[in-house]
């Protein structure tokens, strides 16, 4: 009898390893914000932080987008930071997002507005 343990503990616990990972993986879902600047002028440099995860923005020319994938891990919203060329600054707190889906937004930024559509 002590020997049908040695062999049933480690088939038990592999498999219980392998179900947690595998339904981790099919239970993460993702998010994608299409960044698009409308203002009349460049972004310098930004942030968007949401889900606990920050991305830097960088550079976005007037007129461009920037795509930006994070991981849907809780319930949140996007903050926003943009700094302009001419050293104007938007902040902003906006949309949301909740766990248990995928999600696609467009943020728009003007020059003294930031507006957040749902896909």
């Amino acid at each position: 009898m002590k020997e049908y343990w040695k062999v049933v503990v480690p088939v038990v616990s592999l498999f219980f390893l392998a179900s947690v990972y595998f339904t981790s993986t099919a239970l993460s879902y993702v998010g994608e914000v299409l960044i698009i600047n409308s203002a009349t002028e460049p972004i310098k440099n930004g942030q968007v932080e949401v889900c606990g995860q920050k991305f830097q923005l960088g550079e976005i020319g007037q007129g461009k987008t920037k795509a930006i994938q994070y991981k849907v891990r809780s319930d949140s919203h996007f903050a926003l930071i943009v700094e302009f060329v001419s050293g104007k600054k938007v902040s902003k707190e906006l949309g949301y997002v909740t766990s248990g889906r995928d999600f696609k937004h467009v943020l728009t930024l003007k020059d003294d507005e930031v507006s957040i559509e749902l896909q």
